[in-house]
């Protein structure tokens, strides 16, 4: 792993901040999510906070992995005191989706994916009504501390859920 720090990167700090950033930490979540990658998270983030930087933009790249590492980065994200930003750049899947969730902002390449957290084992069995329950609600309750959807959220995690029309402010 490594973390880009950058003065160059303003286009997608412009959208989100009225002040222009004056340091930015760009870092990729790349991969498989797996249980080294939530200490890494944690010290970027102390990093850049100790450093006074304007912000951290996660580089998403993944299929997903654990949800017990993702559990952690989103606990670490929504602790963080300094602006998160998600750039799903390609695909947000699965673990990569709760922890877009987690990010104050979130970004999208064209053509890039998020979403598709269904629990499922490692030989790609869905998980039970349990597991499925509770990544559910994981899902949900992070959409809600951000104030996004928390029915797309849900959606996300729960193939039984559908929408039959979905109308976003300022889109017709």
């Amino acid at each position: 792993m490594y973390i880009k720090f950058v003065k160059y990167f303003f286009s997608i700090f412009a959208m989100v901040s009225v002040s222009i950033a004056k340091v930015v930490y760009v870092v990729p979540i790349q991969g498989t999510i797996d249980l080294g990658l939530p200490p890494f998270i944690e010290r970027v983030i102390s990093t850049a906070e100790n450093n006074n930087a304007d912000g951290i933009i996660f580089d998403i790249d993944t299929f997903g992995g654990r949800v017990d590492a993702a559990t952690q980065i989103k606990d670490a994200l929504l602790g963080a005191n300094l602006m998160t930003v998600a750039f799903v750049n390609r695909r947000a899947i699965s673990a990569g989706a709760l922890i877009s969730l987690s990010c104050e902002k979130i970004f999208m390449t064209g053509g890039g994916t998020i979403g598709a957290a269904t629990a499922v084992d490692m030989s790609g069995k869905k998980g039970s009504e349990k597991v499925i329950s509770y990544m559910r609600e994981e899902m949900a309750s992070t959409a809600e501390k951000r104030e996004r959807n928390v029915d797309i959220a849900k959606g996300m995690v729960d193939e039984d859920l559908s929408f039959t029309h979905l109308v976003v402010e300022g889109d017709s």
